[in-house]
């Protein structure tokens, strides 16, 4: 191998990938090439930077098998984050290109239970009212004693979890992988997805985006749901089908809903779900911290180099 070239084609890598983690990697002979425009790359771009690398570190940009083709050097490609929808596992399990993720998962916890607060208070809508200068209140709620439905129980669910431990929460969980062990540690009922929802006063998403899971909340699900129930969305916009869970907050069969991610993004003005008031809405931003922004990259340059020798990404999933 004549170059030794890490590629990080998303955008805003300085912001990311901290000084300290690029040091890691040019001080063991490294040449960085970074998107440096403020951009997403076009494909035939993305394709040119990682052509001759032997790591990348990605974002949400596609790794197709097409993406791939020529990449002969490749031996790398670290996340920085957890999701691998827009990896083609096959194609780079195939070409023995090693896959690694990052750990973000206290950071979208977090956000998760804030959204949470955030959903059951109203705050958003006092928030916008004190700015206008309107002394409006609005009806609000108390997470105290509730039921937590989590769907998906990972380490970000299993997080939540831990975080809702001081509010005297019931917890159900749908997850067919966790094993009981697991639940019973967080205190938490294995259960199915319609008891879950028709049980659960606050239900939130900690599912993968595949084709398996897109529209997991429809209008069929909903209608499930418990009447005045919250939804909550840290993981993935195709988890839910935005038309109905619109028609649900303007209809009153859901109380509020807490969405980090959605449909389309980037989002434009025109989707309807940012003109309905009893929401908490953000900019898929959960996990997006200063100390999982630091940590991130230290394991994106430590996953390279124990991979260039020989060995596995600090967490690895391929």
């Amino acid at each position: 191998m004549n170059k030794r070239i890490v590629a990080m084609p998303f955008r805003h890598h300085a912001s990311h990938v901290s000084a300290e983690a690029r040091k890691l990697l040019t001080d063991a002979g490294f040449e960085l090439r970074c998107n440096d425009t403020g951009r997403i790359l076009t494909s035939e771009e993305q394709h040119e930077m990682i052509k001759d690398a032997c790591a990348v570190i990605a974002g949400t940009e596609k790794y197709s098998a097409e993406m791939l083709a020529g990449c002969d050097n490749l031996r790398v490609i670290v996340r920085f984050g957890v999701g691998c929808d827009n990896f083609d596992l096959a194609a780079m399990k195939q070409r023995g290109i090693r896959v690694g993720v990052i750990a973000n998962y206290n950071a979208v916890a977090e956000y998760t239970v804030m959204l949470m607060l955030a959903a059951m208070k109203n705050y958003p809508r006092h928030e916008r009212a004190v700015r206008r200068g309107e002394w409006a209140r609005f009806p609000m709620r108390e997470i105290s004693g509730k039921t937590v439905g989590l769907i998906g129980f990972g380490r970000i669910g299993r997080r939540v979890a831990e975080l809702l431990s001081g509010f005297g929460v019931k917890l159900l969980v749908y997850d067919p992988y966790a094993a009981s062990e697991v639940l019973e540690a967080h205190h938490a009922k294995g259960t199915e997805p319609d008891v879950l929802l028709a049980e659960s006063d606050i239900v939130s998403l900690h599912l993968p985006s595949s084709a398996e899971t897109r529209h997991f909340i429809n209008a069929e699900r909903i209608a499930q749901m418990k009447d005045g129930a919250v939804l909550i969305n840290t993981a993935r916009g195709a988890l839910v089908d935005e038309a109905a869970l619109v028609a649900a907050l303007q209809s009153g069969k859901l109380y509020a809903a807490g969405i980090d991610v959605f449909e389309r993004e980037p989002v434009t003005a025109d989707v309807p779900l940012l003109s309905v008031e009893n929401t908490a809405l953000s900019p898929h931003c959960a996990a997006i911290t200063y100390e999982t922004n630091f940590n991130g990259g230290m394991t994106c340059a430590e996953s390279i180099l124990r991979v260039l020798e020989g060995g596995d990404p600090v967490y690895p999933v391929v």
